[in-house]
């Protein structure tokens, strides 16, 4: 989800693109979880329906299949994140970066609703490429604010508050998880103070999300050939129809 350009790294062997792959697999994953078990086998919707489906064995089977499925996609939210940074800093078309998040974030919207709520429209939760355009504004203002401490911190509050008031998949916390790492970018602070943050947000799910930063230790700065640019842009809206599809097949 990055535009960016090659750095200067040694003994490292992951690309922009690999990584990006790891966060994919890893969100669908998540949402397999989300979506098919959640959502439609564990009838997540229906409380009462749910309680006397986890009182069965086959109904505790697929919970702990569920809990699986969401710790492994902890660490698809911290790549991505971390990815955008990157591509903040090194992008030399800001406005089309911006305007294409926002694009795919307004076309990833109906799957989203979908998938996570059967419905064609629920402004209640908004999906994650919302977040990752507010993070981006964000880094936008700092970057150009960042000899001025008050105005760098109003942008802060600005896309934290955007992220809670439209309520964004991650909310405030993605747009702090963001300005961390482009705070403590190109020090050795950075990857370890991002693992404790995003640990400590995860403890539901025993802190898995700070295994994220393992691949993005062997992050080699460059972008890589496959899948492409524009692969994960529409991967993410895609799969969450397809699991829509696949779930609205399987409850008949």
């Amino acid at each position: 989800m990055t535009d960016t350009v090659s750095l200067e790294t040694s003994r490292r062997d992951l690309s922009l693109n690999c990584l990006k792959f790891i966060a994919a697999a890893a969100m669908l994953i998540d949402h397999i979880g989300v979506v098919l078990i959640e959502r439609g086998i564990l009838k997540s919707a229906d409380p009462i329906k749910m309680s006397w489906i986890l009182r069965t064995e086959a109904g505790r089977h697929w919970w702990y299949v569920d809990r699986i499925c969401r710790c492994v996609g902890r660490l698809a939210f911290p790549i991505f994140v971390y990815l955008l940074v990157e591509g903040a800093v090194h992008t030399r078309h800001r406005k089309a970066y911006g305007l294409r998040l926002l694009f795919f974030a307004l076309l990833a919207e109906i799957p989203f609703d979908l998938a996570l709520s059967g419905r064609w429209s629920y402004p209640g939760y908004q999906n994650v490429l919302f977040t990752l355009l507010f993070i981006y504004l964000t880094l936008c203002g700092i970057q150009a604010s960042f000899q001025q401490p008050v105005r760098l911190l109003l942008w802060v509050l600005a896309g934290c508050g955007a992220a809670q008031v439209f309520r964004t998949d991650y909310g405030a916390f993605g747009v702090i998880l963001a300005v961390l790492l482009y705070l403590t970018r190109g020090s050795g602070r950075q990857l370890m103070s991002g693992a404790l943050l995003v640990a400590l947000e995860s403890c539901r799910t025993w802190g898995m999300a700070a295994l994220a930063f393992i691949p993005l230790a062997f992050y080699d700065g460059k972008r890589g050939r496959w899948p492409g640019r524009y692969f994960f842009y529409v991967f993410y809206p895609a799969h969450l129809f397809v699991l829509y599809l696949v779930r609205e097949d399987l409850l008949g």
